[in-house]
Parts: structure tokens; sequence; C-alpha cells
């Protein structure tokens, strides 16, 4: 790739799609800072991100673009701040125009969209072949630009041990001990990518009250997520029920960030919150099929300490990730 060098001082990197994409730009995100340190860096995403976002180091101001009346008004915020660089992350024709129309002397982008003329530097590579990850497609938009870009998936998500306090006083109250031993299965996935079957998902959940004890079960999720959660709780039966609960729609994120970091295992399907976890450098078991614009080479969670289970039999197979294979996968972190 050929590189323009270039000394950004004002810079808009936007990434307005789910959870878990904006958490694989936040490496960009610290890159942009480490290299220039001095430099303003306003990040646009959805404003149901400000949550986890709020305070994030090498972010200066939040913009979110789903406040705005229109593309015409999100247009004039963008020209107000005199950005001199953007980067489209996830890029979109109402947000390229925005770029364009506001004056942004250096707009980095895909060359492969019909729109992307509106870009003045390209990127010039197919993230449907997932041939490396997210995080470094990401990066690699930074590279057109310096050559001191390092490889490194660096985040600075925190928390104050007073939110941790609050939220164990929150659940307290509903009769959740998050001081116990947990381990948090999340069932969703909001058809991000295929899905390990309930069925199986359920047997794992059961499996793992009967084999490994003194460990309590949290399913999260969001609040129309409940009636999955519900229905893996009544194949529950005797005590084990005592061991696990439901948090559908108690959370917000940044308290769900928190859980997260307090607990021993992570488990889900490739979602948001995964990354969540991957960020936190968690034990993790996730469930991901082979399909590359889907598979594990591309979405992984960046954690050192993950099992990735995959289909046996096919790329899309998921059925075939049986309950005792996902037991066996977090017996290894227990």
């Amino acid at each position: 790739m050929k590189t323009i060098k270039i000394e950004p001082k004002n810079v808009l990197v936007s990434r307005t799609d789910n959870i878990g994409d904006v958490i694989l730009t936040l490496p960009l995100v610290s890159e942009i800072k480490r290299i220039f340190p001095d430099v303003k860096l306003t990040f646009l995403v959805k404003h149901n991100l400000k949550d986890l976002l709020d305070g994030y180091k090498g972010i200066d101001e939040l913009m979110f673009a789903d406040v705005y009346a229109s593309e015409d008004e999100m247009q004039k915020e963008i020209a107000i701040r005199k950005f001199d660089t953007a980067f489209a992350v996830y890029p979109r024709l109402p947000l390229a125009f925005a770029f364009f129309k506001s004056g942004i002397e250096y707009r980095i982008g895909t060359a492969f969209r019909w729109y992307s003329f509106l870009f003045n530097i390209k990127i010039k590579e197919h993230r449907k072949y997932a041939i490396k990850h997210e995080y470094q497609y990401n990066l690699g938009l930074l590279r057109a630009i310096t050559k001191k870009v390092s490889d490194n998936a660096v985040f600075y998500f925190k928390y104050t041990e007073q939110e941790k306090q609050a939220l164990i006083i929150k659940l307290r109250d509903s009769g959740i001990d998050m001081t116990s031993d947990y381990i948090i299965v999340h069932p969703g996935s909001r058809a991000s990518a295929k899905d390990l079957p309930l069925e199986n998902l359920t047997g794992a959940v059961v499996k793992m009250l009967d084999e490994i004890p003194y460990k309590n079960i949290f399913l999260t999720g969001l609040q129309e997520e409940n009636e999955i959660l519900n229905k893996i709780i009544d194949n529950i039966q005797g005590v084990n029920r005592q061991r696990i609960f439901s948090l559908g729609g108690m959370l917000t994120l940044r308290e769900l960030m928190i859980l997260i970091d307090n607990c021993k295992v992570f488990m889900s399907n490739s979602t948001g919150p995964i990354h969540i976890a991957g960020a936190l450098n968690k034990n993790i078991v996730g469930f991901y099929p082979e399909t590359p614009p889907m598979g594990p080479i591309r979405w992984k969670p960046l954690s050192d300490n993950s099992i990735i289970l995959t289909p046996v039999d096919s790329y899309d197979s998921m059925s075939s990730i049986k309950p005792e294979k996902i037991v066996e996968a977090v017996k290894n972190f227990l």
C-alpha cells in the first residue's frame, strides 16, 4: 500500500454500526493517539454506545450519527468542527458525502464502493474475503498515512470501584450475588452470525450445572431476549435452579462490561459482548461458523484466553457443536 504522509491535527473516526464492530475499531483509535499524541480525536458512533465509551482513553469527543434530524444537519455539525482528516471505517454514502461537502482535506475510505470517488485516500482491500482480523483491516486505514502503525490491539476499558459496588448492590436487590464465582452465558446474537442452536446451548448449561460445582450461571441479554433466557431456565431442574439467574434487560452496556470483567468464563455466539470480553482479556468460549465473512479469522474475540468452537462437519452446521465439547472447553479454564 502506498503511504501518503500527513500530520493530522483534528481527526474524525466514524464507525456507525454495531457494538462489536465499534470495539474492534478502538485499536485504530489507540494507534492514532499513539502516533499523533497531540491530535484531537472525535469518534462518530451510535448513541447507544455513549454509556460504554464515555471517558475512554484516546477519545476526546463522541458524536452520535443517529441523533440528527437529517443528513444535512449531521453534515453541518461535522463541518462546524473543521476536521482535517476523516477515517470512514464503516463507509456509507451519507457519511462519505458529508465528509466531502464539509471540506475535510483527507478522506480515507474503501476504494470499492460506487461512491468511493468521495474519498481521496482509498484503501484497496476487500474485507469480504476475511483473510485477516477486522481490527487489522481497521488499522489498514491508518497505514495509508503513516508507516509507524503497530499490529497491537490495545484497549482501555476501565471503571471505578464505586461503579462496581453500585452494580453489586443493584444485583443483590434482585437476589443475584455478583461476588460469587459465576459464568456468563449470552445466548443471543441479533443475527450478526449463525448461532449455536438453543437446544445445544441449553444442553451445555444443564451439563455445566451438573458437573461444575460452586459456580453460578448468569444469563445476559436484552429485554426482548428474555423469552430465550427463560427457555433455558425452564430446562433446569432441582437444586441446580438455585444457581442460574436471568439478567435479561437489567444492565446498561457499562454495567455489562463490569459484570463481564468479574466473571470466570464468558460464553456466547459471535456478537458484541464477546468483543467486550475479548477487550478485557477474559476466558472465553465462543461459537463461530467457518464461513469466511462470519468466521473466526475475521471476527474472533481478541483475548489471549479464548477457545473458539466451530462446526465439525461443515462450515455452517452449528448443531454439530455438542454440549459435551462446550463443557470440556469451560472446564479447561476452571
